[in-house]
């Protein structure tokens, strides 16, 4: 089993870090003790053929055991002694944005040595042989989110790539727009099917519907460009690190148009979007 622990300055971001490498598909365990990560790893081990798909851990250590500065480094020659693959990512960002920090978010630094700038000059005291031994240092005092995910994969590049899920749903704007969807686009200005008698029972799932809407030069090419947006902007959302994406296409009733327009759109794409699924809001419930 790979093991990367995540240690670092309070307030650097260690969570956010953690909660990147969790995204990528790894287990992440956060607050471990020194003393308790041997074991940790030896009943996983034991235990290995009830989750065989868990090959990758993900250890959240800090100054809040007492004892981490101390036995951190003994615990480290130990672990790589035993042949156990492990890596170090050591979290950390400039003083002032750590003061800065604290300010906003109104937590104590949890040494609590009057101020937080004392605090955090102490911590960077103790936690200066761990940060001597770490494989990765991370600064985190000008990233964003997205840069810090970024950084992840850069930076520890064999881990597995997860993609963004991207759904599709199909809507009324009569029962109003969807509260969770990114992007909403507008198809009430298409030819409808509710219109014509033989159609007006059906759904946009059904091929007549779809062979009426394809007979119209505005909704091929409303189709097309969507396909087109679709295609250029999902791998700068899957950059920017999100884990889900919504397009919205809404009709009057979400019976025909919208329906017709998520099914083909699905198709389309189904072959090149990894993690694709199709939602018909007011079909579906």
């Amino acid at each position: 089993m790979e093991l990367i622990i995540v240690t670092g300055l309070s307030g650097a971001g260690r969570h956010s870090v953690l909660g990147a490498l969790e995204d990528t598909g790894c287990t992440a365990l956060d607050n471990v003790s020194p003393r308790l990560l041997e074991p940790l790893l030896a009943l996983l081990e034991l235990e290995k053929h009830l989750q065989p798909g868990m090959n990758r851990l993900v250890v959240g250590m800090d100054c809040r055991q007492l004892e981490f500065a101390q036995e951190f480094p003994p615990l480290l020659e130990r672990l790589r002694l035993n042949g156990t693959s492990v890596q170090v990512v050591f979290v950390e960002a400039e003083d002032s944005v750590l003061v800065r920090r604290f300010s906003e978010t109104r937590r104590p630094h949890h040494l609590n040595l009057g101020t937080p700038a004392e605090s955090i000059k102490r911590e960077r005291e103790m936690l200066a042989p761990t940060r001597a031994l770490a494989t990765t240092l991370l600064d985190t005092s000008h990233l964003t989110l997205s840069d810090l995910r970024n950084r992840i994969a850069a930076l520890v590049p064999q881990l597995p790539t997860r993609h963004t899920a991207v759904r599709l749903l199909s809507f009324g704007f009569k029962r109003g727009i969807p509260a969770d969807a990114d992007v909403v686009l507008d198809a009430r200005f298409l030819p409808n099917p509710f219109y014509v008698e033989a159609l007006k029972p059906l759904t946009g799932r059904d091929w007549p519907v779809q062979e009426y809407l394809l007979e119209s030069n505005d909704f091929r090419e409303f189709l097309e460009r969507v396909e087109s947006w679709l295609r250029w902007s999902l791998p700068l959302v899957q950059q920017e690190g999100r884990a889900y994406h919504t397009l919205a296409i809404g009709c009057t009733g979400g019976q025909h148009r919208s329906v017709a327009l998520v099914e083909m759109l699905a198709s389309r794409l189904g072959n090149d979007v990894a993690a694709l699924t199709v939602r018909h809001r007011e079909l579906d419930g």
